[in-house]
């Protein structure tokens, strides 16, 4: 069962995981990566990007606003009504990735269940001043946003983000080279991750891991009792 984001703690810069590292992944490795979602937009000095966990309750329902900054996301538990107006609405599912482009109203982000609780995640891609979500309303239904640590990009030039799902068979490791800086959390299990040959760093479920150079080598083990680890990276480009 995916318990992501039950005790979700921090998020960071983390290795970038793509389908180029399965090529630097030992050769008795059978890990898996897939792309999610890649979301194109203007080009724009991001100065910070800012993160919620967000909680809904039954049958939640979001009230119409808009992101002056693009935002991207992860769906960590339930299922979501996603409509941008003008478009038709999609559901999207646990384990699917989503995209709120600037701009435009977003009239639903409701949780589809009326008896089962949804979680997502959102990063929003700001620059100086931006604020991370406009209501047209104030909301009418508090909603349950657990803000995260705010990261620092001091204004890299960002147009695109890959988002990649990757899981890894027990005790499996990769050995990855980092050229773009990447939003990432462990979705499930554990892994052991050592950068540029320092002290390795233990990850859990629901936590992240930092990665903040890029031309920077990491090895990441899978050493998840469970069997299997997962984690979802959001690459910066």
């Amino acid at each position: 069962m995916n318990i992501y984001l039950k005790h979700l703690q921090t998020v960071s810069f983390a290795a970038a995981i793509t389908v180029a590292a399965l090529g630097t992944a030992n050769a008795d490795s059978q890990e898996s990566t897939t792309k999610l979602l890649t979301a194109n937009f203007e080009s724009r000095p991001v100065a910070q990007v800012e993160v919620g966990d967000f909680h809904f309750k039954p049958g939640q329902i979001a009230p119409i606003h808009t992101h002056t900054a693009p935002a991207v996301g992860y769906v960590a538990k339930g299922e979501i009504i996603y409509q941008i107006e003008g478009k038709e609405p999609q559901i999207l599912r646990e384990g699917d990735a989503f995209y709120e482009p600037a701009g435009p109203r977003i009239m639903r982000f409701d949780n589809a269940s009326a008896t089962e609780e949804a979680i997502f995640l959102d990063f929003n891609l700001e620059q100086v001043g931006e604020p991370f979500i406009v209501f047209e309303q104030p909301p009418t239904e508090a909603i349950d946003r657990r803000s995260l640590p705010t990261i620092d990009l001091g204004g890299k030039h960002v147009d695109q983000v890959d988002i990649y799902t990757s899981e890894l068979q027990d005790r499996e490791t990769i050995q990855l080279d980092i050229h773009d800086p990447t939003l990432g959390v462990v979705a499930e299990g554990t892994i052991d991750i050592q950068v540029d040959g320092k002290a390795t760093q233990r990850i859990q479920t629901g936590k992240s891991f930092s990665l903040p150079r890029p031309h920077s080598q990491a090895t990441i083990v899978n050493v998840s009792s469970e069997g299997l680890a997962k984690v979802i990276t959001f690459r910066l480009r």
